[in-house]
Formats: structure tokens, C-alpha cells, sequence
């Protein structure tokens, strides 16, 4: 009788054990799809940074520089000063606004593609005031071609991690249309049907009419 019962409780532990968690091959395979998404946005968010520094760099430099004092003729003077005062208002405002609104999900590409436009025209216009700079033989040359070195850096670092999440964006679409149409139909839902026994026919309420009892007319009596 003992051995039946340690049998017995054998039995049930194997059958309450808790069972290894297996992950489905679906869910597997998004979670495989969605690591390219996740490095590309790292990337991104890393690029943006970058941008984030040089341009701070960048607006303590233009801080400093003096282009009255440049050996150039006058209107390329104003044309540089002019220069200057955009890209510090570009440095100081509308780049930071645009860096944070990216860095506020750097899954995303559109915002992070307008900080990189804003930074190519701002590198267009650095250019030529750093080439204008040493053809005056000011000093300020070897500082703003340093800035200009800096950013043309962070602004190819960030045009490759656009690729890269783009790419990813788009494998991962390919990825979930391939296995939308791979996956099976669901199987029909199963129909319950509840037996509720004979039904009972229901009575009828139409009243019964009793129709009066009709006496027989007398027979003719024959005449004597």
C-alpha cells in the first residue's frame, strides 16, 4: 500500500512540475528582426551627439571671431560678418531645438534627417567663411577650418547612421510582410452546441367555443 502511494506522488509531481518556457518561432524571429532597429537607433543617437558638440564648439569659436579686422575688402568683410551672425543664430537656436527633438526618439528617422540638412547648409556656409578667413590671412583661419574639420566629420557620421536606420526600417518591413504572408490562416473557431433535451411544445392559448346544443324540430303529427 506504501509503495502505491510514493507512486502516486511521484506521478504528480512530474505532472505539476513547471515546464520549461519554449518561445515561439514567430516571436523569435520579431525579436531577431528588431536588433538591427535597436543598433540603429544607438547609432543615431550617438551621431546626434556628436552633432550636439560640435556645435558647441562651433558657437564659442564664432564668439571670438573678429572679421572687422580682416585684411579683405569691404563688402566681403560685411558678406563674412553676415555669414557669421546667421550661423550663430543657427548654433544658438534652431540646431539645438531640432538635435533635441530628434534625440527625443532617435527611432524615428524624419527628425534626425532635418538636423542633417540644417547641418549641410551650415557646413556650405562655414566653408566659405573659413576659406574667406585665409585668403585675409586672419587668424581666425586655423580655428574655424578646425570647426569646419570637426563638423564635416559629425555631419558624415550622421548621414551614415541615417542609412543604417533607414536600412533596418526597411528590412524590418520586409521582414514582417515575408512572414504575414507565410503565416497560416487560423483555424475556424469551434462551434458549442448545448444540448438543452426535448423541447415542450408550447400550449395554445386560443380559446375553445362551445357551440349551444340545437334542439330536434317535432316531427309532423299526421291528421285523424
Amino acid at each position: 500500500m506504501s509503495l502505491r502511494l510514493a507512486l502516486v506522488a511521484f506521478a504528480s509531481t512530474l505532472l505539476f512540475a513547471p515546464q520549461p518556457l519554449v518561445r515561439p518561432a514567430a516571436a523569435q524571429a520579431a525579436t531577431n528582426s528588431a536588433q538591427p532597429r535597436t543598433q540603429a537607433s544607438l547609432a543615431l543617437g550617438n551621431a546626434l551627439q556628436q552633432v550636439n558638440i560640435a556645435i558647441a564648439h562651433l558657437r564659442q569659436t564664432l564668439d571670438s571671431v573678429n572679421v572687422s579686422k580682416w585684411k579683405a575688402p569691404g563688402d566681403v568683410r560685411h558678406t563674412s560678418e553676415s555669414d557669421v551672425y546667421s550661423m550663430q543664430r543657427d548654433v544658438s537656436d534652431t540646431l539645438p531645438a531640432l538635435i533635441n527633438a530628434a534625440l527625443a526618439d532617435p527611432a524615428k528617422v524624419s527628425p534626425a534627417f532635418s538636423v542633417y540638412r540644417n547641418v549641410d547648409a551650415l557646413y556650405d556656409v562655414l566653408l566659405r567663411v573659413s576659406e574667406t578667413a585665409q585668403l585675409a590671412g586672419s587668424n581666425d583661419a586655423r580655428l574655424l577650418e578646425d570647426q569646419r574639420t570637426t563638423l564635416e566629420d559629425s555631419r558624415t557620421q550622421l548621414g551614415a547612421a541615417l542609412l543604417q536606420s533607414a536600412q533596418a526600417q526597411d528590412a524590418e518591413v520586409v521582414h514582417l510582410r515575408s512572414t504575414a504572408v507565410a503565416a497560416p490562416p487560423p483555424p475556424p473557431a469551434a462551434k458549442t452546441v448545448i444540448d438543452d433535451g426535448p423541447t415542450t411544445k408550447p400550449k395554445s392559448t386560443k380559446k375553445r367555443v362551445h357551440k349551444p346544443a340545437t334542439t330536434p324540430a317535432p316531427s309532423p303529427t299526421t291528421p285523424q
